[in-house]
Parts: C-alpha cells; sequence; structure tokens
C-alpha cells in the first residue's frame, strides 16, 4: 500500500504559481505574510512586500520582468514551523534578453496551514548582471 503526504503550503503555493492560478497560490498566503526576496532593492524582484496585495504585486513583477525557463525545487526539507526548499532556477530577463541562471534556497515560516513569512537566496550578482 502506498502512503502519500500531503503537499505543504509552500509546494503548493509553487504549484499554483507554475500553473498561472494567481488566486489559487494566494490561498496559500497569510492575509499578514510578509515576503522578502533577498537582494539589491534596485532591481524590482527584491524588497519586502507584505500581504495578499504584496505578494500579488511581487508576482506580477516577476511576470513582467521575466520569462521563467526552468524552475525547479531539488530537496525539500521540513522543521517545526519551517519548511526549505533548494532548487535552480533560470529567466529570460524581458528588457535585456539576458538570462539569468541561479541555484536558490527559500526559507518559509508556516502557520495555521499558510505562509506566514517567505525569504529567498540566489545570485543576486547574476541577477544584476541579467538586468544591465
Amino acid at each position: 500500500m502506498e502512503v502519500y503526504m500531503a503537499l505543504n503550503p509552500l509546494q503548493q503555493f509553487f504549484s499554483k504559481v507554475g500553473a498561472r492560478d494567481l488566486p489559487g497560490a494566494l490561498e496559500f498566503v497569510d492575509d499578514a505574510t510578509v515576503f522578502e526576496p533577498q537582494g539589491p532593492e534596485s532591481l524590482p524582484i527584491y524588497g519586502r512586500f507584505v500581504g495578499k496585495a504584496g505578494v500579488e504585486r511581487l508576482l506580477g513583477t516577476l511576470g513582467e520582468q521575466f520569462e521563467t525557463e526552468v524552475f525547479e525545487i531539488r530537496k525539500w526539507a521540513e522543521a517545526d514551523d519551517y519548511v526549505f526548499a533548494y532548487g535552480f532556477m533560470q529567466h529570460r530577463v524581458r528588457k535585456t534578453g539576458r538570462t539569468f541562471k541561479s541555484e536558490f534556497a527559500v526559507v518559509a515560516q508556516i502557520e495555521g496551514g499558510v505562509i506566514r513569512h517567505y525569504r529567498i537566496f540566489e545570485d543576486t550578482a547574476a541577477a544584476q548582471a541579467a538586468f544591465a
């Protein structure tokens, strides 16, 4: 007999984003969430995005700036109320046509089945080069 594990809220969020289901993705985000992509605030993809409206703005910005070519999670881990993801992404920057490739790590705090706090760490020098 196979056992199927439920997807954690971060997996569900990424799945909905990948399917371009923004309302579905926002179901896995706390009303008072804080998303903090780590990087220079001179690039529009970094900063502090608060609440569902902030996450919607961030996802809109990512869609405007990038054509995603690869986004894959290679490892998952969970501890207490945190979910960790490690993966690889490749985006084409629409404005420059340059490719932004990076491994990344996500740390998400989960509370009540939704994402309460989210940070992503990636190669910000590669991002700056792709935007230049």
